[in-house]
């Protein structure tokens, strides 16, 4: 018995080693608001704050016991349409950057062009952009888009599911 137990710590101990621990942690984000315009502007940007990633990659480490992190990864990203406010059509495309302090702005995820009639939003993300070092130094998602205002305010929310690997 002692033995199995002993193989199975060498296994972990192992795998955790080479980065074959990886493991999804999700939020949510929160409701934002684009406001409408009946003239049909320019759209200025569809997040009108930068969105702060909350997610602590150690905590989340050192709940599940597998030491730290080596790598962070967007595995999906997406909005919908709340409270009946319609659908993207206002929008031709989007795109979302990470940014923190003393590091450079990067993109992570795209949406374009963007379907008709969609209520909600997945994005595609960019490959291989290593996050780690963004949500240790607190990082902030940015949104730009290209389109019109919505004729009346239209709302959304969100969720992003990160990989961490150990």
């Amino acid at each position: 018995m002692r033995i199995e137990h002993l193989a199975l710590a060498l296994s972990l101990t192992t795998l955790s080693s080479c980065g074959a621990i990886q493991f999804d942690v999700d939020q949510a984000l929160a409701e934002q608001t684009v406001q409408g315009s009946a003239l049909g502007g320019l759209l200025p940007s569809l997040v009108p704050n930068p969105i702060t990633l909350s997610v602590n990659v150690k905590a989340e480490t050192e709940k599940r016991g597998t030491g730290p992190a080596t790598a962070v990864y967007l595995k999906s990203l997406d909005f919908a349409a709340t409270k009946n406010s319609g659908t993207f059509d206002f929008l031709d495309e989007a795109h979302v950057f990470i940014e923190g302090p003393n590091l450079p702005k990067i993109e992570i995820a795209t949406a374009a062009p963007v379907g008709k009639g969609l209520t909600s939003l997945v994005f595609t993300i960019v490959p291989k952009a290593n996050l780690l070092p963004y949500v240790n130094a607190g990082a902030t998602l940015t949104v730009t888009a290209k389109g019109r205002q919505p004729s009346s305010d239209f709302t959304f929310d969100g969720k992003l599911i990160i990989d961490i690997r150990v």
